[in-house]
């Protein structure tokens, strides 16, 4: 269970989190409580789809969810490059804190209550996969971003909202797949694409608000975070 609760988690506070949802998320406790009701519903649609009877632990999940996000955007809002990524890691500390004491608390750990087919090692595998790629997308973009402007600076990376976003993410997943399928050879192609397109356009790096050095450390991490994704999931 801990698996499908962390994938919805993935789901719910990134994938379906739109950049309008988190303007309205910072400027309304409407927004906050929409976006708790989007992860509660994706964590209780999961939960039906493994073990119907777990449905209210699904909905404590969420409850919790929206509480912690309502405690942050009434108390830990801050404009301090440093201080916006201690709340963003304390944040998801407290969200994965959550699953992981509840799924505890239910006796899920070791799987009771799924069907067999959610429970078998190749479902284990795909989900795993799932969530190492997700993690690859939304979540690591705020990390490292966040990473860079608090080790750097303000001026060391755009804030959330601006700079380039996309690219860097399908890298990080092509480089991810290489490592996964043993093709290492690959992560240099799976890298060279944007920065010829950055060449030909005359554009000085990859981010037009940051420094070279907050470039340069940016895509440094998300390389060294997409291999490392890429040899964990190998290990499935």
């Amino acid at each position: 269970m801990t698996y499908w609760m962390l994938l919805a988690h993935l789901i719910g506070d990134y994938a379906l989190q739109w950049d309008a949802i988190a303007r309205w998320k910072a400027r309304s406790v409407v927004g906050v409580l929409a976006h708790g009701g989007i992860v509660a519903a994706v964590t209780l649609a999961g939960v039906v789809l493994v073990a119907p009877s777990w449905w209210p632990f699904a909905l404590l999940i969420g409850a919790i969810h929206t509480g912690v996000d309502l405690f942050r955007a009434r108390f830990l809002q801050t404009t301090d490059p440093f201080r916006e990524w201690v709340w963003f890691l304390a944040d998801q500390a407290a969200h994965l804190g959550t699953i992981l004491l509840v799924v505890a608390w239910a006796g899920q750990l070791a799987g009771g209550g799924q069907t067999p087919a959610a429970n078998s090692p190749v479902a284990r595998r795909w989900l795993a996969v799932a969530i190492g790629y997700l993690l690859l997308a939304q979540p690591a973009w705020v990390f490292l971003r966040l990473t860079v402007r608090a080790l750097g600076g303000g001026q060391a990376a755009p804030p959330l909202g601006e700079g380039e976003k996309y690219g860097p993410m399908v890298e990080r997943l092509l480089i991810a797949s290489g490592v996964l399928l043993g093709h290492v050879y690959l992560v240099p192609l799976a890298i060279l694409p944007r920065y010829l397109a950055s060449y030909r356009t005359g554009e000085q790096g990859s981010y037009a608000c940051a420094t070279v050095a907050g470039r340069v450390a940016e895509t440094a991490l998300s390389i060294l975070l997409a291999l490392a994704v890429g040899l964990t999931l190998r290990l499935f």
